[in-house]
């Protein structure tokens, strides 16, 4: 086997989430860290994969892994210390899993009209861009980026969805935003 191919992610329902395994000296085995150590392993297979970047590292369950120890920046598992020593198994979710949140603009005093690139907000008026998506994992948070002055913020999501309010709409909130 060869990378990407000597990891897996198992149990997940995807190839991008799921308990990691490593194909070593003719079969599969499973891959344990300590808590300390999960976040960095779990980095280096969703770059392995092409799965994009971690997303949740879930808790630990009964099930024993060789231990593996990874700084976060090797390009593959292999390039890890390993040892026969068994700690909880790394069960890992990939951003590429992720389905595209929907992105609403909406105000309450009727500041919003339909321009030729999209919704224009009246200046002066507050406005709230909502990012919202299907239910998928619980928790998480939603990213909104501004590309007007690279600009960004961050909402727990609650109900698979977050807020954002902006008061007074100005000069300064002219762009393009996505979440």
């Amino acid at each position: 086997f060869s990378e990407p191919d000597d990891v897996r992610l198992v149990g997940g329902g995807s190839r991008c989430a799921g308990g990691v395994e490593r194909y070593n000296q003719g079969e599969w085995r499973t891959v344990g860290a300590d808590d300390s150590d999960k976040e960095a392993v779990a980095a280096v297979v969703c770059r392995q994969l092409g799965c994009g970047s971690t997303v949740s590292v879930l808790p630990g369950n009964t099930t024993r892994g060789f231990r593996v120890v990874c700084s976060g920046s090797e390009p593959s598992l292999r390039e890890c210390w390993r040892t026969n020593y068994l700690l909880p198994v790394v069960t890992v979710i990939c951003s590429d899993l992720l389905v595209q949140p929907d992105i609403f603009l909406t105000d309450s005093m009727g500041g919003v009209s339909r321009g030729h690139q999209g919704p224009e907000v009246f200046r002066g008026y507050n406005f709230t861009i909502t990012c919202s998506t299907q239910p998928q994992y619980p928790g998480g948070s939603f990213l909104l980026t501004f590309t007007g002055s690279n600009r960004t913020q961050t909402q727990p999501a609650v109900n698979h969805s977050a807020a954002f309010l902006f008061p007074a709409a100005d000069d300064s909130h002219q762009g393009n935003y996505s979440c």
